[in-house]
């Protein structure tokens, strides 16, 4: 009687532990099977999710495993059949049916959603870690997203069994991630050749500021690297960094297409420019007598849509009459502040085309 009590006991605690089981899967679908938006996440306001567990860590993946071997039977599927298979085919080669099929994919999803957003911290981390020169640049959304994919690489490839923690194993995948979306998005490609007498010229430099204890000038980095001056200057200048003209100013946040100024500083003082706008006032309200110039400021202007062409002119005192500011702006024309602010906005974004930009350039640099 009593093995039989004991018997009945411990059935009733499995049951328990089942329905207690059912229950957390059902809520971890409902609160998880959604994916989170993380291109719209503001990585500088966002509220991390607290860290989870261990054991929480843990279970999440065994609830994964299965969603794992049922993708790896469809990728080999889908290379049999030239195709993408339809549920009752990889049904049928899992030797599961569709409905429980259904279910274990929305269970794998929802672990994995979880994990994702509860590790976003790890992103982060190393952000503010090894990138610390982009923590406050324009690039930082960028570089958060792109560890984003590193961290969802780690999830899907990270195998429990191999007793390694996943914030150690997701670094190195999150590092990764942003270090190869730094190199693919630089815009000018250097070639190998360069590349390597550019590692010479920097291994040398901190050779001789160690041996000198100055910096070192350009004949000394020369002489130890063994180039023509010709040679290190063309490496020097296509090692120069690029940045974007609507990446913003750390202290006047002011977008550096405004701000354009003689970048080789030859010839000339190299005080800072003002906005190409401002520069240009003096040749709308006192014109140059350029006859072999198609055309000046005014044009530009004229191409625009008419409430934008006012609001510019009377916004930055085109016409004349000084400036003025939204308020006047918007009594003037009989409109709202917000209405005058959006054709502004739309205006300036029209003459910051890089073909008017050009223009620009050459004309008030000319």
């Amino acid at each position: 009687m009593q093995e039989q009590g004991g018997n009945l006991a411990l059935s009733r605690k499995k049951k328990q532990s089942k329905k207690y089981e059912d229950e957390k899967i059902d809520r971890l679908v409902s609160d998880y099977s959604a994916a989170t938006d993380l291109v719209s996440l503001d990585w500088r306001k966002m509220k991390i999710p607290p860290v989870l567990r261990p054991s929480e860590h843990d279970w999440l993946f065994k609830l994964m495993q299965p969603t794992k071997e049922i993708f790896h039977v469809k990728e080999t599927l889908q290379a049999d059949l030239g195709r993408e298979p339809t549920d009752d085919e990889l049904a049928e080669a899992t030797n599961i049916d569709v409905v429980q099929l259904r279910k274990q994919l929305q269970i794998g999803r929802a672990a994995r959603n979880k994990l994702i957003k509860h590790n976003l911290r790890l992103v982060l981390f190393v952000m503010n870690k090894y990138f610390q020169d982009f923590a406050n640049g324009p690039r930082f959304q960028d570089l958060c997203q792109a560890g984003v994919k590193g961290l969802i690489t780690a999830i899907d490839r990270f195998e429990p069994k191999r007793k390694f923690r996943l914030s150690t194993y997701g670094l190195f995948w999150i590092r990764h991630a942003i270090i190869r979306s730094m190199t693919l998005s630089n815009i000018t490609k250097v070639s190998f050749g360069l590349e390597s007498v550019r590692v010479e010229i920097q291994r040398a430099k901190q050779e001789l500021l160690f041996e000198l204890q100055r910096p070192p000038t350009d004949e000394e980095i020369i002489e130890r690297v063994g180039i023509s001056p010709e040679r290190y200057h063309e490496v020097m200048k296509v090692s120069k960094p690029i940045s974007s003209l609507h990446a913003r100013h750390e202290v006047t946040q002011e977008e550096f297409i405004n701000v354009i100024a003689n970048v080789d500083g030859v010839e000339g003082d190299n005080r800072r420019q003002p906005a190409l706008l401002r520069l240009a006032l003096d040749d709308v309200i006192h014109p140059r007598n350029d006859l072999n110039f198609p055309f000046n400021i005014f044009a530009q202007l004229d191409s625009l849509k008419p409430k934008e062409s006012l609001v510019i002119r009377q916004r930055y005192g085109l016409d004349g009459k000084g400036d003025r500011t939204l308020g006047e702006v918007a009594g003037n024309l009989n409109m709202s502040r917000e209405m005058v602010r959006k054709h502004e906005m739309k205006a300036l974004m029209k003459l910051k085309h890089p073909a008017r930009v050009d223009y620009l350039r050459r004309y008030i640099f000319k």
